[in-house]
């Protein structure tokens, strides 16, 4: 039974008081069960880090090189369906007489189709319908919408815009 200070009031107290005489604090405890889970805890997420920051030789396996998966459509259009929901939001908008809305939600693509525009130097026409398109009379209509992307796919190359809806 070694005194020891009380964490608030810095009085010596006993080790195997539940609370401290002078002040009344409970003195934290850490049991044995709070040790394990966090251990538990700690060794879970050193687990999913290494796996994260890991590579593995069958990920990179069914990673395609870029020079083959150019050559494929599926491919090639998986690798920048991201990339023109971003670079071709601003130019399907400029198409428009007054305000656009988006119809896709945060996890949704813009873009739910694409077809080689130019399959030689590899660019792609994404096409989607999310967006609408406000009239002269505040009223909004879907359109359908066509971006042509650059093999970089970054640049821009075309973007259309019709009335409509795609059949899904």
């Amino acid at each position: 039974m070694t005194p020891r200070p009380c964490g608030s009031c810095k009085m010596p107290i006993s080790t195997d008081a539940k609370a401290c005489p002078h002040c009344g604090t409970r003195p934290p405890s850490t049991s044995r069960r709070d040790l394990l889970c966090g251990l538990v805890a700690i060794v879970i997420m050193g687990a999913i880090a290494v796996k994260a920051c890991g590579s593995n030789d069958a990920d990179a396996a069914n990673v395609k090189d870029e020079a083959t998966c150019r050559k494929e459509l599926a491919c090639w259009g998986e690798k920048g369906v991201i990339a023109a929901g971003a670079y071709c939001k601003d130019p399907i908008e400029r198409l428009a007489r007054h305000s656009v809305r988006w119809t896709d939600g945060v996890m949704d693509m813009k873009f739910s189709r694409y077809r080689w525009a130019d399959e030689p130097n590899g660019a792609i026409a994404f096409v989607g319908d999310r967006a609408e398109f406000q009239n002269g009379f505040g009223a909004f209509s879907p359109v359908i919408y066509t971006c042509v992307l650059a093999a970089d796919h970054r640049t821009v190359l075309d973007v259309h815009v019709i009335p409509g809806r795609l059949e899904h």
